[in-house]
């Protein structure tokens, strides 16, 4: 190991900064330390953590780091192949957020309302948190080197955001006139053997219709290494001066796209026994529809993206039934906290749970003030809308159940109140509760389902 003194300290902050050292890792018997900052490795600089798992995997490294205080180590490293360094970082890209360069129509961060948690104005478009994060990226802002990279590093599979594939049509969607090329990088990356999974954000008039059935058939013939497309409403607020005049789907719109893609997967269905395209929860619940069966859904590819999470949900609940008390010992009132689609989604749930002697949820439907009444899904709503609501409630009950989906791991609500703020303006219990009937029946009823009490205090979990 070399040693020596750092002499650009002030600058540490464009090198990596090593947030974990696993104990008893090469790198913990070399004496890496939390806090000390990764320079290079084998001389190379390091990108992102893509960078980092491929230089790792060489069976000699030259390990540049500089410590806290400012001393230069290179340490040379004899390893397996295979083995980890035993290095964790706090974040996956090293050299900057890529930038999106669209204006998208639809954009959600352009309608974003102020003083909204800082993470709603971020307009990223970056390929690596489609590899690694399970966000969706329009391919636009891709170099031909960074393009080549994800070929050559086999980075697959990848979340495109399409939303369709008239090259026209696109490049008005996104303001960008790079947008038109989707097919042919669609075909570059599939030869490459890279999978994809797909989404389209559907806005009336503009890609629905025969320019949606293009689409979804475009991306079918690439089956099966286009994994999945998913076909989700364009969301509005009320913050959209200034922006191109656009409209949300109305029930009867809902029915007849839930109509025409169920030819499509009925088709797929048939010649690839998939489904492959998938709609939103939202258009089901718009159309007042059954949510499709399970098997519909295939290994629900599209589960980050919201799409068969009631399904999930009503399967798991069905097969809790049987479980469920006939009586609870003491009259109990629980307030159940959801938006105005989200208590068409549980109200099936919500009634059998009822049907239990002793037991009263009251569902607590707030209407999204924050953002505008367009927005009806229980993901966007806000503290301050929840509490105005709460407080119009004359009795509350011995608990109030709080969707987990509506805060994120720093327990911040979407308008930056937090959890401790809410809970103390809230006259009784208040908890969160997962996306799961597990968790929301045990919550309701006050114990777990094999016994015990289970009104805790909020842990999170949030996607």
């Amino acid at each position: 190991m070399e040693k020596g003194v750092f002499d650009d300290f002030k600058d540490v902050s464009r090198y990596i900064k090593i947030k974990k050292v696993v104990r008893g890792s090469i790198a913990d018997e070399l004496g890496i330390e939390a806090g000390d900052n990764l320079v290079k490795i084998n001389g190379q600089t390091i990108k992102d953590f893509i960078d980092y798992k491929f230089l790792i995997t060489d069976i000699y490294l030259e390990v540049e780091i500089i410590k806290e205080d400012g001393e230069y180590w290179v340490l040379e490293i004899d390893k397996d192949y295979d083995e980890d360094l035993g290095i964790e970082f706090d974040k996956i890209v090293f050299d900057g957020l890529k930038q999106c360069h669209n204006n998208c129509i639809f954009c959600f961060v352009k309608q974003t309302a102020p003083g909204s948690r800082n993470t709603l104005n971020i307009k990223d478009d970056d390929y690596r948190f489609s590899f690694f994060g399970g966000s969706y990226t329009t391919l636009t802002n891709l170099s031909a080197e960074e393009f080549d990279r994800i070929k050559r590093m086999h980075l697959s599979p990848l979340n495109i955001s399409v939303h369709a594939t008239d090259p026209e049509v696109r490049k008005r969607m996104l303001n960008n006139k790079k947008a038109g090329q989707i097919l042919d990088q669609i075909k570059d990356l599939v030869e490459a053997g890279i999978e994809l999974n797909t989404q389209v954000v559907l806005c009336p008039e503009i890609n629905d219709g025969k320019c949606l059935e293009k689409t979804i058939r475009d991306l079918g013939e690439y089956i099966p290494q286009i994994k999945s497309l998913a076909i989700v409403p364009v969301g509005l607020t009320k913050y959209r001066d200034n922006l191109e005049e656009l409209r949300s789907f109305n029930p009867k719109e809902a029915k007849e796209l839930i109509n025409m893609v169920k030819e499509w997967q009925n088709k797929f269905r048939r010649e690839y026994n998939m489904s492959f395209v998938y709609l939103s929860d939202e258009f089901y619940l718009l159309a007042d529809e059954d949510m499709p069966s399970s098997q519909f859904y295939d290994d629900f590819p599209q589960l980050e993206n919201g799409i068969g999470m009631v399904r999930l949900l009503l399967d798991e609940f069905n097969s809790l039934k049987s479980q469920l008390p006939s009586s609870l010992n003491k009259n109990r009132k629980v307030s159940l906290v959801t938006s105005v689609l989200g208590a068409k989604s549980i109200k099936s749930i919500i009634d059998r749970l009822n049907q239990i002697i002793n037991l009263d949820i009251n569902i607590v439907e707030v209407e999204n003030k924050y953002f505008g009444s367009e927005v009806t899904v229980t993901g966007l709503l806000t503290g301050e809308d929840i509490l105005a609501k709460l407080t119009s409630v004359d009795d509350l009950g011995e608990i109030t159940i709080i969707p987990e989906i509506v805060l994120n791991e720093d327990k911040l609500f979407l308008d930056n109140i937090s959890w401790d703020e809410f809970v103390n303006k809230v006259p009784n219990l208040v908890v969160a509760v997962k996306n799961q009937a597990v968790d929301l029946v045990e919550k309701v009823l006050g114990k777990e389902l094999g016994g015990g009490n289970n009104d805790k205090t909020y842990s999170c979990n949030c996607r």
